[in-house]
């Protein structure tokens, strides 16, 4: 049940606060890689002409469902055609996924001019969230996203940062 009802989640995160100070513009295609249950899904609606949910938890896409009613929700990115994606959106998640593969994908979904938007765990002790071994900072993300560029970072939320990244073109 990794995050599928969490009110306290709901009463700090507040991404309506910071969401419009990283999106440069509304109507982009948007994909949610590792959205779980769709937290972030809701807020990423009102700058998406299109928005792709992408989670392997199947039980977490049911829960989804219920509360995400206009977006195309996958189990993987394969079906998302090639340089057709103006923004990759990775919430807590990157920490848990097959990191060269999951560049690769978003390398292959991503338009050239397209940006990865970070939101993690920072790299310090908390009370809770995921073991400090597998989280990563800001160096870990640029080494990750070697074609990538650090566009600007962004505060988020309690214990978290944010980092938009922008495609090199290539």
């Amino acid at each position: 049940m990794h995050g599928y009802t969490n009110v306290m989640r709901e009463e700090t995160a507040k991404p309506d606060t910071y969401m419009v100070k990283i999106f440069d513009r509304k109507n982009n295609v948007i994909v949610d890689y590792g959205c779980g249950a769709g937290f972030y899904c809701k807020y990423l609606q009102n700058f998406a002409s299109k928005l792709y949910c992408v989670d392997i938890d199947t039980e977490a896409l049911e829960e989804l469902k219920k509360n995400i009613n206009d977006a195309t929700i996958l189990t993987d990115v394969s079906s998302i055609p090639d340089h057709s994606v103006d923004v990759v959106f990775f919430a807590n998640s990157f920490h848990d996924m097959d990191k060269e593969e999951t560049v690769k994908n978003v390398e292959r979904i991503l338009k050239d001019n397209g940006e990865v938007i970070i939101i993690d765990w920072k790299k310090e002790q908390t009370m809770f969230g995921p073991p400090l071994s597998i989280r990563m900072n800001e160096e870990d993300y640029l080494n990750a996203f070697a074609n990538f560029r650090l566009e600007r970072k962004f505060d988020s939320e309690l214990h978290h940062y944010g980092l938009v990244l922008k495609r090199q073109k290539i």
